[in-house]
């Protein structure tokens, strides 16, 4: 199989530190997807903004714009070095995201800034998804980074 077109699935077996390492950038691009996700419902806020809510228009987008810069940054960290912590940061936040979506459609509650439309909450909804997938494939993945790299040689006679 070639790893520049398929990434190894998050839930397969880590057989190798290419496997592992692959994994674990998977990580990069899930706080990457965050992001995009981000900017769009920012600039769905801005230019489609509910227009009850004019007042607060600009620090939702800027508060958004700042989370999705935040994630890129993190997303560019995971990439460059990974380790167990970011993984470990974006499992806990996208759990975070899918619990608070849950609980708002239980309690009636709105579920995002006012006058986002359906189908972007609900690519938020689909995108923190993806995004726990692949942070739990980003933790396996630099687990096995670890392990692998601890593991004695079996070379030396």
């Amino acid at each position: 199989m070639n790893r520049r077109i398929a990434p190894p699935q998050p839930f397969a077996p880590v057989d190798s530190a290419e496997t592992a390492m692959a994994l674990a950038r998977g990580s990069a691009w899930a706080f990457w997807i965050w992001a995009a996700v981000g900017l769009l419902q920012a600039g769905l806020v801005w230019f489609q903004g509910d227009a009850a809510h004019q007042d607060v228009r600009g620090a939702t987008t800027g508060f958004m714009i700042f989370f999705a810069g935040f994630a890129a940054v993190l997303g560019w960290m995971q990439h460059r070095k990974p380790n167990r912590v970011l993984p470990v940061f974006g499992l806990a936040w996208a759990l975070y995201e899918l619990s608070a979506l849950s609980v708002g459609l239980l309690v009636g509650a709105p579920l995002a800034a006012p006058g986002l439309p359906g189908w972007s909450i609900a690519l938020g909804a689909a995108g923190m998804v993806l995004c726990l997938l692949l942070h739990i494939g980003g933790l396996r993945g630099a687990a096995a980074m670890g392990r692998l790299a601890s593991a004695p040689s079996g070379d030396q006679a």
